[in-house]
């Protein structure tokens, strides 16, 4: 069984799967980011997702008659972003006209898209739990041309991957590139920027802030709306009440995971849809069903202590830059901020081996009886503690890289070697697989920078 779902991971159609289902976290996590880089964060993305999704299913069910089946996918995009941005423009509404507060306009923004949908949704069909009685259509599914399939090496792999996705998610993809034009190649994501950072530096130059920050917000319900789109007219054909199902509160935190810039926010959705689209694989093991369905929600808090942590160790390097003045080293800095990032990372994928360890002895039977699953559940529950226990100490205080470099190489060499070897695994044996684990491991450490480390050139640290 572990083995169907080993394969089923290592292969072009679980990438393929991963781009399905990363769609609707990266287009709401893009108009995060806009709304955030402008100042007013939209917490009611879930809502606007929702009020998309809904208006899509039932304008394009009600439009195919009159329309035609090819148009009508189109008239419900267009009707469902307008809902989205209308419901956006109402936030601002409240917020920048009336003075409301923004957390608790957003929070109302997701009340009126979760209890509205379903209101309407009985009005139309007598059902409150989905639309399956009305004939909603789908967004086009892009069919990539045959002769990429017959490219030597690459061409089966990249056509499995990318072949059949919904427009939407090319549309997802490219927007990524589209939103860093706007934001750093014109001169409306120059006001966008300059009102956020300081709304009152823009006003003393003539910026707009107010007006920026409304058509922010409706930038912002428009991805969402296409999102919303997504998961009604191209992961599914009808809608279902709440189906969103937390993806615009997972938005929320993707821009900061990201470094607040597009290209990042696509990379950390990415990661998003990776563990969303393991919980669909790892569900096919006899499992109780809460545990997969806990995997994404798991990777949101994960990512969240990954920031705090990174947050921390920043304001950490800028006091021990300020005492040292001009005497800063700003590459050796920037190679211990590197390498304590590696060992927040190696602890926080221990934390996993510790939600695994939880769940071998909470559901042997899943994992084939208490007989198999207690044991393999000790050795990794062990092995995990292990490696948060050695990566700790470059956690809790920066300056233990600089004083301890054999130390840092260790730990994080110990750590990439389990992983590594792990993945390795699947594809030699045990021997040759930690052997080449160990230099990878090595390698990689050297290339972030450990290099200067066993250099053993420390400079003055900063009082605690």
């Amino acid at each position: 069984m572990f083995e169907t779902v080993r394969d089923s991971i290592f292969s072009a159609l679980f990438l393929a799967a991963i781009l399905r289902v990363t769609t609707p976290i990266l287009l709401p996590s893009l108009g995060a980011l806009i709304s955030d880089r402008a100042g007013v964060i939209n917490i009611g993305l879930e809502g606007m997702m929702l009020g998309a999704a809904f208006t899509g299913a039932v304008v394009s069910a009600f439009a195919a008659p009159v329309v035609g089946v090819e148009l009508a996918p189109w008239v419900g995009l267009l009707s469902a972003c307008g809902i989205s941005v209308s419901m956006a423009l109402l936030l601002g509404l409240f917020h920048l006209r009336f003075k409301g507060d923004l957390i608790l306009s957003g929070v109302a923004m997701n009340v009126l898209g979760s209890a509205a949908t379903v209101a309407i949704l009985y009005e139309l069909t007598g059902n409150r739990g989905d639309s399956g009685d009305l004939a909603s259509l789908q967004m086009p599914f892009i069919q990539l041309p045959a002769f990429i399939n017959d490219i030597p090496l690459i061409g089966g792999f990249l056509y499995t991957v990318f072949n059949n996705q919904s427009v939407m998610t090319w549309i997802a993809f490219f927007s990524i590139f589209a939103v860093w034009f706007i934001l750093y190649r014109t001169p409306f994501g120059m006001h966008l920027r300059a009102s956020g950072e300081n709304p009152s530096a823009a006003e003393s130059v003539g910026i707009r802030v107010t007006r920026v920050r409304y058509a922010a917000l409706a930038l912002s319900g428009l991805f969402a709306g296409f999102g919303g789109v997504h998961l009604s007219m191209g992961y599914l054909s009808l809608f279902q009440r709440d189906m969103t199902s937390g993806r615009g509160f997972i938005a929320l935190a993707t821009p900061l995971l990201g470094g607040n810039n597009p290209v990042g926010t696509g990379i950390a959705s990415l990661v998003f849809g990776f563990f969303d689209a393991l919980a669909i694989r790892i569900g096919s093991l006899q499992l109780p069903s809460m545990l997969p369905q806990m995997i994404p929600y798991i990777a949101v808090v994960m990512a969240l202590v990954i920031y705090a942590l990174q947050t921390r160790q920043l304001l950490r390097v800028r006091a021990l830059r300020s005492v040292e003045g001009i005497h800063f080293d700003v590459s050796y800095w920037r190679v211990v901020s590197r390498l304590s990032v590696l060992h927040v990372l190696m602890a926080m994928i221990a934390v996993i081996g510790i939600i695994i360890t939880i769940s071998l002895f909470s559901a042997p039977d899943g994992f084939g009886g208490a007989a198999v699953a207690y044991p393999i559940g000790a050795i990794i529950g062990i092995a995990s503690a292990l490696l948060i226990v050695i990566n700790i100490p470059f956690i809790s205080r920066v300056e233990r890289l600089t004083a301890q470099g054999m130390w840092s190489a260790a730990a994080s060499t110990l750590s990439l070697t389990v992983y590594f070897g792990l993945f390795l695994s699947l594809f030699f044996d045990t021997i040759p697989a930690v052997l080449i684990a160990v230099v990878l491991a090595f390698a990689v450490w050297l290339v972030l920078g450990g290099w200067r480390m066993l250099r053993g050139s420390s400079p003055t640290a900063a009082p605690a």
